[in-house]
């Protein structure tokens, strides 16, 4: 029997260190990466991971970077941030990473990872409380519409991660505005959020916004106060530093944030202007949001432009099922506890950091700079009722954050509850209760590739051999990565001077040429009747279908 334990002691012994070395922290890592390669590897298995037109897109922006007919940084282009695609980049170099969509997949993955960590540090910063900063990470990786966006190349999820990182830091400046080091790494992130998404700009606009406030000659009044009783008592009067000293510090700490936060901006304008000629190129050129959005103002399909009810009512119900009502409920009571705490510092600052994702949506809604359909608002005589409904997870972190500070004010029952919610939203979004809005819109919504894909992409897919393609990408009238064609063999509007030489001389350059009705191609060399003629000179009309048409060069003209 002695023998026995003293065995067992032995073989035992490791067990007590690993429970010190497995942190909470340290589970949330290994949870994290193990959902996101599940997610990935259910999305690889199931074709999902381009399910949305826009992730195609972002994959080939990357590759025509470095493996294109006319390669380089200026196929970035002037619309789409560019971070996103540089992270991508190094992986589309490989033609099965590029064309299965796992580059991306890679980049979202890691985001996530680091998502989940700094959304735990940042809910212990505000909570001290490890079980309620992992209830935060859980709630966070837990949600369907963030596992499924983590498996895709679609830009949410880095916007994510640095929203989480520029926040967590700028958040610990504001309990201890001596430690600059946190304002710079606030800075930066806020700088990378930027240069991801133009969310990121709403974000180092309110961070800016919330120095100001923070340095004040008068501190805003914490808890419950202020926000029942409007601007009366809004302000209180601070003693502790002098109105010099206090706007000293506040004009030392704007600019040292404002140099590198907004130096992202600055960059993105400067591109815009070296490259396209119009520092403002991304708000008009034909390829923007706005114009998009022209085309739902003329059909009377923009329910929020200048509406600011609508916009907050589409935007709240949005977030709220991206992240499951019951959650959402729970975070809503999370922010009323929040606010009332009386043991805390700067809750209207914090909670105005954290919000940022809403003010940012409802305001480029109510502007008509994007737009939601959602199932339920949407009236059923718009030509689509699902679209963009993704814009919602960007809200998950908030929710989880105040669903944590609910946990956190809770005895031992209300523990319990929450726990139990958190649990109960997961077997919802399980059993199709609660709609997974992301993946939904993917599969059948508006920005589904997959949902709308056209015979003529089985058919280029079968019949192509060789040779270059002409073909309007921004028409998206076929899927490249789905076809054996080489992304330098595609020629598109980025490609000087091919694109301009084709559309003219069509033959020059081409042995394909894909064209959809009303595209760019189609304009110039179908109703042109010129260029119609030297068309069918050159070409044979290999494929038909009321909207899309494919024609092959015959070959006793071989192309220069």
């Amino acid at each position: 029997m002695n023998n026995t334990l003293i065995i067992a002691e032995k073989y035992f012994a490791w067990l007590p260190r690993f429970f010190k070395l497995v942190t909470p922290e340290r589970w949330v890592i290994v949870i994290a990466v193990t959902l996101a390669v599940l997610s990935t590897a259910y999305s690889f298995t199931h074709g999902y991971i381009i399910a949305y037109g826009d992730a195609e897109s972002h994959l080939n922006i990357a590759k025509r970077v470095i493996d294109s007919l006319t390669p380089g940084f200026a196929q970035l282009g002037g619309i789409w941030l560019p971070l996103p695609h540089l992270f991508l980049v190094p992986l589309v170099y490989f033609d099965w990473l590029w064309k299965t969509g796992l580059a991306g997949s890679v980049v979202s993955g890691i985001a996530f990872v680091v998502s989940a960590v700094f959304l735990y540090r940042l809910t212990f910063v505000l909570t001290k409380d490890g079980r309620a900063a992992f209830i935060a990470a859980i709630a966070f990786v837990l949600n369907p519409n963030i596992l499924y966006l983590q498996s895709t190349p679609m830009t949410e999820m880095t916007l994510i991660v640095f929203f989480i990182l520029s926040s967590y830091f700028f958040i610990r400046f504001l309990l201890d505005d001596t430690d600059l080091l946190m304002l710079i790494l606030a800075a930066f992130f806020g700088f990378c959020a930027s240069l991801s998404r133009y969310d990121g700009w709403g974000l180092v606009l309110v961070e800016a916004g919330v120095l100001v406030l923070y340095y004040l000659p008068y501190r805003i009044r914490d808890g419950w106060s202020q926000v029942l009783h409007g601007m009366r008592g809004f302000f209180a009067a601070r003693s502790d530093k002098p109105f010099g000293e206090r706007f000293g510090l506040l004009e030392g700490r704007l600019i040292l944030f404002s140099t590198l936060a907004f130096f992202g901006i600055l960059l993105w304008f400067l591109w815009d202007w070296l490259i396209l000629g119009d520092p403002l190129y991304f708000t008009h050129s034909q390829f923007s949001a706005a114009s998009q959005q022209q085309g739902w103002l003329a059909r009377g399909e923009l329910p929020a432009y200048h509406n600011i009810g609508v916009a907050l009512l589409y935007y709240f119900v949005t977030s709220l099922e991206s992240m499951g009502i019951l959650l959402a409920l729970a975070a809503l009571a999370g922010v009323y506890v929040f606010l009332g705490d009386k043991t805390k510092k700067y809750q209207i600052l914090i909670l105005l950091v954290l919000f940022v994702p809403f003010l940012f949506n409802v305001a480029t809604l109510f502007l008509g700079q994007s737009v939601i359909f959602l199932p339920g608002l949407t009236p059923p005589t718009f030509e689509w009722t699902l679209f963009n409904v993704r814009y919602g997870t960007m809200m998950v972190p908030f929710f989880a954050i105040f669903t944590a500070y609910l946990f956190y004010r809770s005895r031992t029952l209300g523990r319990t509850l929450v726990t139990g919610v958190v649990a109960l939203q997961a077997i919802l979004f399980v059993v199709g209760f609660s709609p997974v809005l992301a993946f939904k819109d993917g599969m059948s919504g508006l920005s589904s590739a997959i949902a709308k894909m056209p015979d003529a992409q089985a058919w280029i897919a079968r019949e192509y051999d060789y040779g270059m393609v002409l073909t309007d990408d921004f028409a998206r009238t076929i899927s490249i990565v789905r076809t054996p064609m080489k992304m330098k063999d595609v020629i598109y509007i980025g490609n000087k001077p091919y694109w301009a030489e084709s559309l003219v001389e069509p033959e020059k350059y081409a042995r394909w040429i894909i064209m959809q009705k009303n595209d760019v191609i189609w304009r110039n060399l179908i109703d042109k009747p010129e260029l119609n003629a030297r068309l069918f000179k050159y070409f044979n009309k290999v494929y038909t279908s009321e909207d899309i048409l494919i024609f092959r060069r015959i070959d006793v003209y071989p192309a220069n």
